[in-house]
């Protein structure tokens, strides 16, 4: 490689040993400072291999690096992973089995609690029944109670009307007698007064037969007395006067008679007539009373016969209202029996846990060391020939003939003579050297 070395100056020793001109410093310049930057290029050409191989060399030893740690890690890893799967695996098995003894405890925990609860359901679905059944039977006994007084009550009822029916037949017998006491009355009265005047009667008759006997009597008398008088016409008319008088007393007393006889009679009359109409009366009397009685029997019937439906009405709705209270009964006790709970069945524990199928571990592969690619190299000639082409370029067409004492030839001639023994540009190999520079050969390394 080329290594400049540190205050090498090539233009200033070639100015200073040669002294040029001007004219071809300045070519001189252009072709020493084209060469001193191949120089440079190739020294910066060599320094960047060598680097890149460093690098390349620096990523190997890290690619092994981390192929080891990586490898190693992988080794831990596993054995990691292995340890901790077992750990779980167990501590999850532990877990698992407490959690089904606890769950077993809580199954059993239940189902006395369903147990308990049914027996209260049972408790209270028995007192509700019970309790129905109580006021059933409260209930049916407050509607026998309702009839027993339904019954008292027709019964007093009964009474009452049978009370005012016999009151009936007593006051319409007693009228009856009263009536019939009456019409002996009246009857007598009748009979006692018609016998009256037929003994009025009668005795008007007597006296008047008396009295005609008498009147008879006395005009005999007159009539004999009036015989034994004188005789002739005086007598005659005596006797004539005294049967006129005797016949007009005859007469008058007959009509008087008659008369008081009428009398009678019309009173006979008067009294049959009255008689038969109070009769009549008692009649009515009578009639009214057997009205009456007959009335109180059919009031008495009709109370009897409403008596009897209301009874019947009653009873028809008091077996309905038994009906409807066993019926009520029966809805309570349905709803009693629906509201109990189900009697409770044990359910089975679940299966006791088991441990899982252990896994397969597979170990992690181990990895290679990364593939680092050779780092390509760069030309460390290039730079120097560029550099030396360009310094040729730049010296074409200069004389160097005053310059190297007339030996020279032309650059053109690939010779520079009289330059320190050099050799011609096209003679390069092996190692470079340069003419007229001493340990030039340390520019290639």
């Amino acid at each position: 490689m080329f290594e400049l070395k540190k205050n090498f100056n090539l233009l200033d020793e070639q100015l200073a040993e040669s002294g040029l001109e001007m004219t071809w410093v300045a070519a001189a310049i252009t072709a020493a400072t084209s060469i001193a930057g191949g120089i440079m290029g190739g020294n910066a050409a060599a320094d960047a291999n060598k680097k890149a191989r460093a690098e390349a060399k620096k990523q190997r030893q890290a690619a092994k690096k981390v192929q080891r740690s990586t490898n190693r890690y992988s080794r831990d890893a596993d054995k990691a992973d292995k340890a901790n799967y077992e750990a779980e695996r167990e501590f999850s098995h532990q877990s698992n089995l407490k959690s089904w003894e606890r769950g077993k405890e809580i199954q059993d925990y239940e189902y006395l609690k369903q147990l308990k609860l049914y027996e209260k359901s049972q408790q209270i679905s028995n007192q509700q029944q019970d309790l129905n059944a109580l006021a059933g039977t409260q209930a049916i006994d407050a509607e026998l109670d309702a009839i027993d007084d339904m019954f008292l009550q027709q019964q007093f009822q009964n009474e009452t009307s049978i009370t005012n029916l016999k009151k009936t037949y007593f006051e319409a017998a007693t009228s009856t007698k009263e009536q019939g006491l009456k019409s002996l009355q009246i009857s007598t009265n009748k009979n006692l007064g018609l016998a009256s005047l037929q003994n009025t009667i009668q005795q008007a008759r007597n006296k008047t037969a008396m009295d005609k006997e008498s009147a008879l009597i006395e005009g005999l008398i007159a009539q004999g007395k009036a015989s034994l008088g004188q005789a002739g016409v005086s007598s005659a008319k005596l006797q004539q006067s005294n049967t006129a008088a005797l016949q007009r007393g005859l007469m008058s007393l007959e009509r008087q008679m008659t008369g008081e006889v009428t009398q009678a009679q019309i009173k006979m009359l008067e009294l049959s007539a009255d008689a038969s109409l109070q009769q009549l009366g008692v009649g009515l009397n009578l009639d009214r009373i057997s009205n009456s009685v007959t009335e109180a029997e059919a009031e008495a019937d009709y109370n009897k016969k409403v008596a009897k439906a209301n009874m019947d009405s009653f009873l028809a709705q008091s077996s309905r209202n038994i009906k409807n209270i066993e019926l009520q009964k029966q809805f309570a006790d349905l709803n009693a029996e629906a509201s109990e709970i189900l009697f409770p069945e044990r359910l089975s524990y679940n299966p006791k846990p088991e441990l899982p199928p252990e896994r397969i571990f597979v170990p992690r592969m181990e990895v290679e060391a990364g593939y680092v690619a050779t780092p390509a190299q760069q030309s460390t000639s290039a730079p120097f020939l560029q550099g030396l082409i360009g310094a040729g370029n730049a010296m074409v067409g200069q004389d160097f003939s005053g310059l190297f004492g007339g030996g020279g030839t032309s650059i053109t001639g690939n010779s520079i003579g009289n330059f320190g023994g050099g050799t011609p540009l096209g003679a390069f190999s092996g190692k470079a050297e340069f003419p007229g520079i001493s340990n030039a050969s340390n520019f290639f390394q």
